[in-house]
C-alpha cells in the first residue's frame, strides 16, 4: 500500500455526519436561553437512565467531578482508605485526596488490565480486620471504605467476584465507567455494577460532548438525592444549604448535544467493535503483539490497546511507536506511569503496595487508532505497518530492553 496518514483520533467525519442533529440541538437550547439546568438537561438524564437501564441518572461538569461526587455522597472523609487500580488516568485515584482518604493500590489482572479480585481479597486479607463491624486497616487503624473500579478501555472488571469481596467485608463500590458507556455483562450495561456509577463524555469519549460533560448513575434513591444536591452547592432547595458541595451542573447546550449523539452510540459502539475484531485477526499470529481480547460481557474498544513484547521479553512499543509514526500512523500511550507511582497519591506509607503486573504493563502498552469513523483501508493499512515491523524488530532484539520490575 502507498504511505497514508493515519490520525491516532478525529472527530471531522462524525461532526459532519451528524451536523444536522447538532445544530438543531443547539438552536433549541439558543432559543429556549436553558443553558442552565431545565428541560434539557433533565431530558438527557432520562434518557441516558433509559438507555444505562438505571433508575437514577445525575448530569455533572466532568467525569472527574462525578468521581468526586459519588466519593462525598458514599462518605469518603478524613483518613477513610480507598481501594483502587494504579493503571487508570489519574482521576481514578486523585479524587479521593481532596476528601482527606488515601489510596490503597491493588494490582491488575495481566489479560483484562482491570482491577484483580484475587489481589483484592489477598490484600484485605493480610491486612484488613472488622472492627466494630468497620473493615478496618490493621496498621493506620484507619477505615476501609470502599473500592473505585475502573472498566479500562470499554472492558467491564469481574463485578461478579468483586462484588462478592466487597460485601463480605462491608465495602461499597464506585464503578468508574468513564471509558465504557454501552459496555455490559449478561444483559447489564455498565453503570449498574457499583453504589454509583461515574462517567465522562470529554470529547474522545465513545459518547462524547462538545466540551466537558459528566453523569453519576445510581439504582439507590438516597444517593441519586444527595448527589443532586452535591452537584449545586449542596442545596436541597432554593437558598436551603444542607452540606457542603460543588458547582458542577450539567450545562443545557452539552445536554442536548449528548442527547442528539445518544441516538447513534449503538451504531458506533459496533463500529469500533468491528475495527477491533478485524485487528485482531490480523493479529492472531502475531507473537509480539498481545491483544486486547474480550474478557468480560462485551468490550467497546474506547481504545484498542495492544502490549508489544517480543518471545524473549524485550520491549518493543517505543521501537513500534516509532516506525509506524514514520509511516503516517499515529499512536498513544496508555499510560506511561502507574498511578501508585505519582507521589502525593500515596499519602499513607503504611498502605504502599507493590504493584508488579502495573508495573509491567506501563513498559509494553500502545494504543492503535480505534474512532468509528476510521475506514477498513486505513485498518488494513495499519496492520501492514505492524506486519512490516518484524523483521526490524529481529534485528534489534539482541539489545532489546528488557521487561523490568
Amino acid at each position: 500500500m502507498n504511505k497514508q496518514t493515519v490520525p491516532f483520533f478525529s472527530l471531522s467525519k462524525q461532526t459532519e455526519n451528524i451536523a444536522n442533529d447538532i445544530n438543531t440541538a443547539v438552536s433549541a437550547v439558543i432559543n429556549s436561553q436553558q443553558f442552565i439546568n431545565g428541560s434539557f438537561v433533565e431530558k438527557f438524564e432520562t434518557e441516558m437512565a433509559k438507555y444505562l437501564g438505571a433508575k437514577h441518572v445525575i448530569g455533572c461538569n466532568s467525569g472527574t467531578d462525578a468521581l468526586w461526587l459519588a466519593l462525598k455522597a458514599l462518605g469518603v472523609k478524613k483518613d477513610t482508605i480507598v481501594l483502587t487500580t494504579p493503571f487508570s488516568f489519574i482521576a481514578s485515584a486523585s479524587e479521593i485526596a481532596p476528601h482527606g482518604g488515601h489510596v490503597a493500590f491493588i494490582d491488575i489482572e495481566p489479560q483484562t488490565l482491570n482491577i484483580d479480585p484475587k489481589k483484592l481479597e489477598a490484600w484485605l486479607q493480610a491486612n484488613a480486620t472488622f472492627k466494630n463491624g468497620v473493615a478496618t486497616h490493621k496498621v493506620t487503624g484507619f477505615e476501609i471504605g470502599g473500592l473505585v473500579v475502573v472498566d479500562i478501555f470499554g472492558q467491564c472488571a469481574d463485578y461478579k467476584q468483586l462484588r462478592g469481596i466487597a460485601d463480605e467485608w462491608g465495602l461499597w463500590i464506585i464503578e468508574d465507567a468513564c471509558q465504557a458507556i454501552a459496555a455490559e455483562v449478561d444483559g447489564v450495561k455498565a453503570g449498574n455494577f457499583g453504589d454509583i456509577a461515574a462517567f465522562s463524555f470529554y470529547p474522545t469519549k465513545n459518547l462524547g460532548a462538545f466540551g466537558d460533560a459528566g453523569c453519576c448513575s445510581t439504582n439507590n434513591p438516597e444517593l441519586a438525592a444527595k448527589i443532586l444536591r452535591l452537584r449545586n452547592h449542596g442545596r436541597a432547595t432554593h437558598y436551603d444549604y444542607v452540606e457542603h458541595g460543588i458547582n458542577s451542573r450539567l450545562d443545557g447546550m452539552q445536554a442536548a448535544i449528548l442527547t442528539a449523539k445518544l441516538a447513534h452510540l449503538d451504531k458506533w459502539t459496533e463500529r469500533r467493535r468491528e475495527i477491533a475484531s478485524l485487528y485482531n485477526t490480523q493479529f492472531a499470529n502475531l507473537s509480539f503483539i498481545k491483544r486486547p481480547l474480550q474478557v468480560n460481557g462485551k468490550h467497546v474498544y474506547h481504545q484498542y490497546t495492544v502490549l508489544a513484547i517480543d518471545q524473549f521479553g524485550g520491549i518493543q512499543r517505543d521501537e513500534l511507536k516509532t516506525f509506524l509514526a514514520d509511516r503516517g500512523v499515529n499512536t498513544c500511550i496508555y499510560y506511561p506511569k502507574g498511578l501508585d507511582h505519582i507521589e502525593f497519591l500515596s499519602s499513607c506509607p503504611a498502605l504502599k503496595n507493590h504493584c508488579p503486573v502495573s508495573d509491567r504493563v506501563i513498559q509494553s502498552v500502545l494504543s492503535l487508532p480505534v474512532f468509528p469513523e476510521l475506514e477498513n483501508e486505513q485498518v488494513l493499512y495499519i496492520c501492514e505497518q505492524v506486519k512490516e515491523f518484524i523483521p526490524v524488530m529481529k534485528q534489534q532484539q539482541v539489545g532489546a530492553k528488557k521487561l523490568t520490575v
